[in-house]
């Protein structure tokens, strides 16, 4: 009994380190410390747009002001921008011209970048395997990474979660970067390597 509490304390104290062993495979130690930081960053954004939430519904409100439209084009900004862009996880492809006006009418913006960007399939694999919410999170991201889901798809995929799901990071940072980042590299400036 005592060796099974052991286990369990350690293994309730290594979730709250930042990545799980799983999600540690996925990438690079100076890409784990980007990505940490990333996560850090954001969370600082939505505790100063949604102040009297707790981090983890502020999660849920950004979401549903993103599928809304109601985000301005300079919520996607940071100063980490281009050292996320330039990771090993992202994939790109050129826009058709009937698909830029689409994703134009999709986000409410007058203009996309030429070239589509989104989280490669590998990664997002790999990044699924570490999440803990099956329904939600996990459909969202390896979704994502093969269709560009609209706002209004990836919300519905979202919304099956709940706040504890969002106390594990790879939950926090598969929405960080299937949303936020990702949806900064397709309405702004592609940043180049």
């Amino acid at each position: 009994m005592k060796k099974f509490a052991i286990i369990l304390f350690l293994g309730l104290c290594a979730c709250k380190s930042g990545f799980n062993s799983t999600s540690k495979n996925c990438i690079e130690k100076d890409q784990r410390e980007v990505l940490e930081n990333a996560v850090e960053l954001f969370e600082i954004k939505i505790q100063k747009q949604y102040p009297k939430l707790s981090k983890e519904a502020a999660y849920f409100e950004f979401i549903s002001e993103w599928a809304n439209k109601k985000l301005p084009i300079i919520f996607f900004q940071d100063s980490l921008e281009s050292t996320v862009r330039n990771l090993n996880i992202w994939s790109e492809s050129i826009r058709l011209d009937k698909d830029m006006d689409l994703e134009k009418k999709i986000f409410n913006i007058d203009s996309m970048n030429l070239k589509r960007v989104k989280l490669n399939y590998e990664f997002s694999s790999c990044l699924s395997k570490a999440t803990t919410d099956w329904d939600g999170i996990r459909n969202f991201i390896v979704a994502n990474s093969k269709y560009r889901l609209s706002p209004k798809l990836a919300l519905k995929n979202l919304y099956r979660t709940n706040e504890n799901d969002l106390k594990q990071f790879e939950n926090r940072l598969a929405i960080i970067l299937g949303v936020y980042y990702q949806t900064m590299f397709n309405i702004r400036s592609v940043v180049t390597k």
